[in-house]
């Protein structure tokens, strides 16, 4: 299986040298940085259901998903919560987690294309600051509730 982990802490560290450059990089910016969320989450998803390959079934013991076939969310970022039913209540209590998460998802706006489909963008010089504390909540909340995993 992919090393879903070590691919989120070299996109995460992509993300950041990206940031810290005096240039505009905001479409890479938000890709990188989207997929780095992106392969968290799927980390997140192995661990939590114990798999040892995708469509694998859930051994995680008193879980609603439990002996269920897990798929691959692929670039869908609220499925990859929604698997983990645990951490899905959590951050369903937190309307703040989930806001940054649509940040992430959608870095443009809601009509805009998602973080995948921005590679295709022209769009240059999209503003920074609202993206990128949307990234570091999004990546401290889940450092935090790790925890439920």
């Amino acid at each position: 299986m992919e090393d879903f982990t070590g691919a989120y802490i070299e996109r995460k560290r992509d993300t950041s040298a990206l940031l810290a450059l005096q240039s505009d990089h905001s479409i890479a910016i938000f890709h990188l940085g989207g997929i780095a969320i992106e392969c968290r989450l799927k980390a997140l998803i192995i661990l939590y259901h114990n798999l040892h390959d995708w469509k694998h079934k859930s051994r995680k013991q008193g879980d609603d998903l439990f002996d269920t076939s897990i798929k691959n969310p692929s670039h869908r970022l609220i499925e990859a919560i929604q698997s983990m039913p645990i951490l899905y209540d959590k951050a369903k209590m937190d309307t703040e987690f989930l806001q940054h998460l649509s940040n992430i998802i959608n870095p443009l706006g809601i009509s805009e294309p998602d973080y995948i489909s921005l590679r295709y963008s022209s769009k240059t010089e999209q503003p920074l600051d609202g993206w990128q504390k949307s990234f570091n909540y999004v990546c401290g909340w889940l450092d935090q509730n790790m925890r439920f995993i």
